[in-house]
């Protein structure tokens, strides 16, 4: 298997999980911070936090710059507009979280739970995870169209 094709199908199992994970925290973790007691909110939120770092942060920037590069690295088979929409989903979802997830978490965490950047949390939350379902859906096609063509 040449480059081309080992970076296809580990962008497109990444990306995948980076968008379960985010349906996962759209549906079930984030709507579980407005049960948190008021008084326990910050603590919740750092514990939160520092556990989320390898299984979430790590793989999601990782999918979002890997997103970007496709176009440059994609299989001949794969179209240069399909690998520019994943693209175009990464920058999007690094975006959405560097430039409203990020600070939102970072008010929570200092300030505790407020209405304000709970919002702005989950509106950015599921603009990242459309972002991450698309690319992922792309780029299930993108090894179809790819392994095909071999």
């Amino acid at each position: 298997m040449d480059f081309a094709h080992a970076y296809l199908l580990a962008l497109a199992a990444l990306t995948a999980y980076v968008g379960g994970v985010s349906a996962l925290t759209t549906r079930v973790s984030y709507p579980l911070y407005a049960a948190v007691p008021a008084g326990a909110f910050v603590a919740y939120h750092r514990r939160y936090s520092r556990q989320i770092l390898p299984v979430v942060i790590v793989p999601a920037f990782t999918s979002f710059v890997a997103c970007l590069a496709l176009p440059l690295v994609r299989p001949a088979a794969v179209p240069l507009w399909v690998a520019s929409l994943v693209a175009a989903g990464g920058l999007i979802g690094l975006l959405a979280t560097v430039t409203a997830a990020v600070p939102s978490h970072l008010l929570l965490q200092r300030d505790g739970f407020a209405d304000g950047p709970y919002r702005r949390l989950r509106i950015a939350d599921r603009i990242r995870t459309a972002a991450c379902g698309g690319s992922a859906a792309l780029l299930v096609w993108c090894v179809a169209l790819a392994f095909a063509a071999r």
